[in-house]
């Protein structure tokens, strides 16, 4: 491209003005001349031939913006022009300035278009977003291009103004928030794009950066900074957390920073790892997609407290750190006007000893407030719990800090150490080792061992392990043994209704149970309200009563009711029937004894007394104090064919 050059006069301004204009052979001659004029007794390239001061405009290639090239004064030399005090402006066709560059002094080869020089420079976006100095620079106007080698230290604005070059900020105006200020051992520029690298230090009043590189992304008509982007061993560190990951994207005007390539944080005690992390400054959000894994410290009350039933005292996770695993996990800090909330979505599974818990989605609602104190935390949808062997399913689970229980709601059903069974609503408190379940209550007990099994005995010899005892009623505790020390409790409230193979039945309003849970065996028995039991088999029975306590110290069990406890069973083929307020079986010597106006019918009479026993084992009938005996005529026909008299005084 041929170009035309003028001068002024002697030690005048001097100017170069790209022009299109066909190439001719007296371009040179032309030029030669010029030179002379402006200089004379200086000859074209001779060193130190000065020119005054300097001025060219060149077009960028893309024909997007012009650079004006501009210094004080202009000496030619052999390699090229040197200026002095050398400033750089790009210019958009609308005529907005988006970039502006000045140094001490620089190297201009006027054919390929290029600045440089081992000295300092500063540079500064045409908003005042960026602002950058550093040693050493080389620079091309077409592109144009800069590129400086050492010592580079920038700043840039995380809000940018809108204003133009110098304008100066309005009193009633916001002062802009803290800048990011950027060091590195080398920086490059282009349209649409800074690049630092080498040792790349990013501080931040909320944090610092470091990386290999940082690309900055710039509009490519204005060179307003919009993007940053962290290449290669990035650590983000703020107050309270520290990330690391090969890449970080922040998008200034959205305030996000995006993490990829095995992005990890840690947090105090708390650290977690996924495939993308994403960061909102402004906002104080978290948003972390793909294989995320957590892990919390072992006193988190939180996420952890779903895993915490256990007997008082147990403390078999103790010590040990929760793990949570899920799909995606979004996580927004609490305000002083705002609740916040962690969500763990998809295949979430915490982990914790013998403890895990499975579902599909798990939200942690922290109080509004600093600090975020954690309120409630809500599993929902396939809910599975489970410790060592036990196990509990629902659709939903609630973790109630401020009561410290967990409720678990749609169909729930478990299968907890001895016992097994479903309801509408069950609770768990961690405090206190205590299960409840409520709304049409159905269980699976084991049978009761030992002399337990009179409650529901079928008459025949039961083997360990056989059929369980099946429980109806409207709301059940079981409360663990502090410490696994003493006995375990379950209690059966309203319509109780247990029930044996066979057809072993016992109804009552409140059933309360002692368990060894060690033997997992029937210890202490009370049932009260409406009481009323079957047995089958051979010595089938059936009784009724207000209240029946089994007492282990003397083995026996004691039936009482008002106006009377009625014992109805079958001897030979009759039936015998015993009333009276109160009956006693020991269940060692199978002796049992009515009081308080008993009555005993047989198919052979009545009698009556103070109190009645009957001996099992010689099958004999005893009634002392003022007792009375009504036969019927059958048998009294019989005893007189009797050789041997009735011992009514002895049993």
């Amino acid at each position: 491209m041929a170009r035309s050059k003028t001068f002024a006069s002697r030690c005048g301004d001097f100017t170069l003005t790209a022009v299109v204009l066909s190439k001719a052979p007296w371009v040179i001659p032309v030029v030669a001349a010029c030179l002379l004029t402006a200089k004379p007794g200086r000859a074209l390239g001779q060193e130190g031939a000065s020119t005054g001061r300097f001025r060219i405009t060149e077009k960028s290639a893309d024909s997007r913006r012009i650079s004006i090239l501009t210094g004080s004064e202009a000496v030619f030399q052999g390699d090229g022009m040197l200026l002095t005090h050398p400033r750089l402006v790009t210019v958009t066709d609308e005529g907005k300035t988006n970039l502006v560059f000045t140094a001490s002094e620089c190297l201009y080869d006027q054919d390929k278009k290029t600045i440089r020089s081992p000295g300092a420079l500063s540079l500064a976006t045409g908003d005042g977003q960026m602002q950058l100095k550093g040693i050493g620079f080389t620079g091309n106007l077409v592109g144009p291009t800069l590129s400086v080698s050492s010592d580079v230290e920038a700043r840039l604005d995380k809000k940018a103004s809108r204003r133009p070059l110098g304008q100066a900020r309005k009193k009633k105006e916001t002062p802009a928030s803290e800048p990011l200020r950027i060091t590195s051992d080398q920086f490059n520029l282009e349209p649409g794009q800074a690049l630092f690298r080498g040792s790349v230090l990013v501080k931040d009043a909320d944090g610092n950066l470091s990386s290999d590189s940082i690309a900055v992304g710039m509009g490519e008509d204005d060179w307003e900074v919009q993007t940053i982007r962290a290449t290669g061993s990035v650590v983000l560190r703020a107050e309270q957390i520290q990330t690391t990951s090969e890449q970080a994207d922040y998008d200034l005007s959205a305030g996000l920073i995006v993490l990829k390539g095995n992005p990890s944080w840690t947090m105090g005690e708390r650290s977690g790892r996924a495939d993308l992390l994403m960061i909102h400054r402004e906002s104080q959000s978290v948003n972390a997609e793909g294989e995320v894994t957590m892990k919390l410290p072992a006193d988190s009350v939180a996420e952890g407290g779903l895993l915490d039933f256990a007997a008082p005292g147990d403390g078999a996770a103790g010590g040990l750190p929760l793990e949570i695993r899920s799909n995606v996990f979004l996580y927004q800090s609490a305000t002083p006007d705002k609740t916040g909330f962690a969500r763990y979505i998809g295949a979430v599974r915490l982990a914790r000893g013998e403890g895990r818990l499975r579902c599909s989605f798990l939200n942690v609602r922290l109080a509004k407030g600093v600090g975020g104190v954690v309120e409630s935390v809500n599993a929902a949808v396939g809910v599975r719990l489970m410790q060592g062997e036990n196990q509990l399913t629902a659709q939903t689970a609630t973790y109630d800090l401020a009561q410290n229980t967990i409720r678990f709601l749609g169909e729930p059903k478990w299968n907890w150490g001895t016992q097994s069974g479903r309801a509408r609503l069950v609770e768990l408190s961690p405090a206190d080792g205590v299960f409840r379940a409520s709304g049409r209550v159905r269980m699976q007990l084991p049978r009761p061992g030992g002399d337990g099994q009179f409650l529901v005995s079928s008459g025949a010899k039961t083997e360990p392990g056989g059929e369980p005892l099946l429980v109806v009623c409207d709301s059940f505790e079981y409360r663990q043994a502090a410490k696994a020390k003493g006995l375990d409790s379950a209690t059966f409230n309203g319509k109780v209704v247990l029930s044996g193979d066979g057809g072993s039945r016992v109804q009552a309003q409140r059933v309360a149970m002692g368990i060894d849970p060690g033997a997992a065996g029937l210890v202490s028995l009370d049932a009260t309200g409406g009481l009323v039991a079957t047995t089958t088999g051979a010595n089938a029975m059936r009784y009724a009563g207000d209240r029946l306590v089994y007492t282990p110290s003397d083995e026996t069990v004691h039936l009482t009711g008002r106006p009377s406890v009625e014992i109805r069973t079958r001897r030979d083929g009759a039936e015998v029937i015993a009333l009276g307020q109160a009956a006693i079986y020991n269940l060692g010597t199978g002796w049992l004894r009515l009081s308080g106006d008993p009555v005993l019918k047989t198919a052979e009479g009545e009698l009556r007394g103070r109190e009645i026993v009957f001996n099992p084992q010689t099958k004999r009938l005893k009634a002392t104090g003022r007792w009375k005996m009504t036969l019927n005529p059958n048998t009294v026909a019989k005893m007189r064919g009797r050789t041997e008299p009735l011992d009514e005084t002895k049993p």
